[in-house]
């Protein structure tokens, strides 16, 4: 059995993709299996794959019948598959830096208690690449220091993370997630989601497991024009409504302050969804009553009767 099970969904990533599954095969820790997922590529992703497959034995490639139209289902493939005693994904097109397994292998080993451990990502591609991570350039140690608990250099337990993600921020990405396998005895990603299924684990995750925190950069994340992500009607679509079901579903575990930032967060989205191009003045009108719902203000209100004149 392997010790890490590193889980990768393609689909037509032909162009990046060598890029990805080199940083994988090259790390430092090369006690992995590589599961990679081909949902029904059209492109000649699958034959980049079985060269790779030929040449390591550690590279493991399965197909889909039909493609799924997202990640989430090939990412619940390969978790069918993952014998690994830790859990990671990467991305067709992103690039884990080469000590990222060896890194968590040592904080997960020492410390027991931890079933999840995420840490800091490095924008590159565009012309929002930075040098530094992007939660350090966020100040997200600091901004969630009221949810980390220190317990040694650089390292952090999450506490009651839930409330954290409610407004301060996710913390987590797919990129730098380590996770122990039995987290996902009862959990999936959410196939009805296509940019967010993530997100929706990260929030469930929250709940129950055991979360640590690196604040050490283990990946690089692509920005590219043909990213999923770019989407941006699709991803407020979705962000929107993960995040409404999420907070009737989540309310109770929040106090005040946290109900308020996330009820507020919630209206903002609304208000964005209100802005977007080419919305009929119907759909404009009902999001911007939701987000009063939510967060009164007299803005919004004002946004609100000018749909009517």
């Amino acid at each position: 059995m392997p010790l890490h099970s590193i889980i990768m969904p393609v689909y037509n990533g032909a162009t990046y993709l060598a890029d990805a599954l080199d940083s994988i095969l090259a790390q430092t820790c090369a006690d992995l299996e590589l599961i990679v997922v081909n949902d029904s590529s059209r492109d000649n992703s699958l034959a980049i794959l079985e060269s790779y497959a030929a040449r390591d034995a550690r590279v493991r490639v399965v197909s889909t019948a039909i493609n799924s139209g997202g990640p989430a289902l090939p990412k619940n493939v390969g978790l069918a598959m993952a014998t690994g005693e830790f859990i990671s994904f990467c991305d067709q097109d992103d690039i884990l830096q080469p000590d990222k397994l060896a890194l968590a292998t040592d904080v997960l080993r020492r410390h027991p208690d931890l079933d999840i451990l995420f840490a800091d990502f490095q924008p590159f591609g565009t012309a929002l690449s930075q040098q530094s991570g992007y939660l350090a350039q966020k100040g997200f140690a600091e901004k969630a220091r009221d949810y980390l608990v220190p317990v040694e250099a650089g390292l952090y337990r999450c506490r009651n993370f839930w409330g954290c993600m409610a407004g301060v921020h996710t913390g987590m990405s797919t990129q730098t997630i380590v996770c122990r396998r039995a987290v996902f005895a009862d959990k999936r990603f959410d196939i009805r989601f296509r940019i967010v299924d993530d997100i929706s684990l990260w929030y469930r995750f929250a709940e129950s497991a055991r979360i640590g925190y690196l604040d050490r950069t283990v990946a690089l994340y692509r920005h590219h024009d043909d990213a999923l992500t770019t989407d941006s009607e699709l991803l407020t679509r979705e962000t929107l409504a993960f995040h409404k079901e999420n907070y009737f579903r989540q309310y109770h575990l929040f106090d005040k302050a946290e109900n308020r930032r996330y009820r507020s967060m919630l209206a903002r989205f609304f208000v964005r969804m209100a802005s977007r191009p080419r919305i009929t003045r119907l759909e404009q009108r009902a999001n911007l009553a939701e987000a009063l719902t939510f967060d009164f203000r007299l803005q919004t209100l004002r946004w609100l009767l000018r749909t009517f004149a």
